[in-house]
């Protein structure tokens, strides 16, 4: 028997998060008119966060059915990610979806009351973060890169800047210092560079693996270049592929900011 939610909840979730699906890199409108002007359109679900009954997605038995039917226990979504978050329990734990809940509902508030944060200050963080994705660890495929370190070393400058706002040269020097990213007031674009950040730390962990596992053998010339040959081209597909995601994430943001970025994944890709 399953512990559904009633038509209380269902509407109350809705209204909470403005109708919008709260992934927060979704936040798609779930409601709107039908032709006919009595009707509506609803693509927004009432999932569980803990499954309803036993076998489903999150199910944890030491719920009651109070409990598992209450407002607590569900989150807003759109029918995609409503499907997805079932379909990949482990990728999205009950703490990831109510990080999700509370950020939309956070959103939706702010909407709703319409402060006047001055997102100047946002927008100009965001322009200051463009130069770190405008170079070649964003713009050659993996195969073609020059040089595995500056690879490596790349995607951690990255990091440190997003999250620190230190930007650093080749050497290590410290070029300039703004903001890093928990300055943004908005929470979707601070969510959205949170997600960038997590890919790009995964990167760096798959990078170190692959070396460790000689997936990438690594060796220096006598002209102190670097000669490299890569083992597992589904391991160099894997790192375009995420690469291409960030590029995505952050073009996102940029055109939301009102910029006009230049960003596709692979900018450069050469003849052989």
């Amino acid at each position: 028997m399953r512990d559904d939610f009633d038509l209380k909840i269902k509407e109350t979730l809705a209204k909470r998060v403005g109708y919008r699906c709260s992934n927060p890199n979704c936040r798609i409108l779930t409601c709107g008119p039908q032709e006919e002007a009595e009707k509506t359109i609803n693509i927004g679900v009432a999932s569980h966060i803990c499954a309803a009954s036993p076998g489903g997605p999150r199910y944890d038995k030491n719920q009651t059915p109070e409990e598992r039917k209450s407002i607590d226990n569900g989150i807003w979504l759109c029918q995609t990610h409503a499907k997805l978050i079932d379909n990949d329990e482990k990728r999205y734990s009950v703490d990831i979806l109510k990080q999700w809940k509370k950020l939309s509902e956070n959103a939706a508030l702010l909407e709703l009351e319409n402060i006047n944060v001055d997102l100047q200050d946002d927008i100009q963080l965001i322009k200051s973060y463009m130069p770190f994705f405008d170079r070649p660890a964003f713009q050659h495929p993996f195969i073609q890169e020059g040089s595995m370190e500056d690879f490596d070393r790349a995607i951690e400058d990255t990091i440190i800047a997003l999250n620190t706002g230190t930007v650093r040269s080749r050497n290590g020097e410290i070029l300039h210092k703004t903001n890093g990213k928990s300055y943004i007031n908005n929470l979707i674009w601070r969510e959205k560079l949170n997600v960038i950040v997590d890919m790009l730390v995964a990167l760096r962990e798959r990078y170190a693996l692959a070396i460790q596992n000689k997936e990438i053998s690594i060796s220096d010339r006598k002209d102190n270049t670097q000669w490299y040959c890569i083992n597992n081209h589904e391991l160099s597909e894997w790192f375009d592929f995420t690469r291409s995601e960030i590029i995505n994430i952050f073009s996102d943001i940029c055109s939301e900011a009102g910029l006009k970025p230049d960003y596709h994944f692979p900018r450069y890709r050469r003849g052989w």
